[in-house]
């Protein structure tokens, strides 16, 4: 589906981070990357989220088989619609990690176009445990859970935003410029952002820089600990 231009950058912002963070079929024919665009992309990014949590949950209801394989393939089904972004950008960083111990160049190996053998093993590690977190929560119908989850390890963006990112990650370093922190979600969400200190911090400690790919392992770690937490507390 094409969208015809519109005057409302924001807006343009909110459609290019749905297409950008997610396989859907939603574009503009063309926009102005200014300070309104940019929020809307910030505003975007957790409507991402929201909406790849109803498609799953309605795939979920949708499918004839057997709760736990109609849980098993919505889960799948949830990551093709993440165009594995994410996952793209934890494997690069658990290469990234293992490069640290020797004289490598970090940022060079996380950028080399093939993922070495490390982070291919850790990224299926993390697969497999936030897949099974999904089919869990699928199963036993807490999609409020899975709302929470999705949503929220999106938000985590904008925390992230409060830290310095490789001169290289131009995209990012735009979306931090036009950041404008609110006190009221900052309270509201205040352990959200423990957790993103926590990982982001332990990442920059270990790598000497934090860029797309960090972005996108934080995304992947905050889903997997908020629904296995969540979980805890409601069943």
């Amino acid at each position: 589906m094409v969208l015809k231009p519109s005057s409302n950058d924001k807006i343009n912002g909110i459609i290019f981070a749905i297409s950008y963070f997610s396989t859907l079929a939603l574009r503009t024919e063309s926009f102005e990357a200014n300070k309104q665009f940019y929020k809307g992309v910030l505003y975007g990014i957790p409507l991402v989220g929201v909406i790849l949590a109803l498609l799953t949950v309605l795939i979920y209801n949708i499918l004839p088989f057997h709760p736990v394989y109609s849980a098993l393939i919505a889960s799948i089904i949830y990551l093709f619609m993440t165009g594995f972004l994410h996952f793209e950008g934890l494997a690069d960083t658990i290469d990234g990690w293992y490069a640290s111990y020797s004289s490598k160049d970090i940022y060079k190996v996380m950028h080399e176009p093939q993922v070495g053998s490390i982070g291919a093993l850790g990224s299926v590690s993390f697969l497999i445990l936030l897949i099974s977190s999904m089919v869990y929560c699928l199963y036993l119908e807490q999609y409020l859970v899975l709302f929470t989850a999705l949503l929220l390890s999106r938000t985590a963006v904008h925390f992230s935003l409060e830290f310095e990112f490789h001169e290289k990650s131009t995209f990012i370093q735009a979306m931090k410029e036009n950041y404008e922190p609110h006190i009221l979600m900052t309270l509201l969400l205040y352990p959200l952002k423990l957790l993103v200190n926590y990982i982001l911090k332990t990442l920059q400690k270990r790598l000497g820089f934090l860029n797309g790919d960090t972005l996108g392992a934080m995304i992947v770690m905050v889903e997997i600990i908020l629904i296995n937490i969540i979980l805890i507390f409601t069943v």
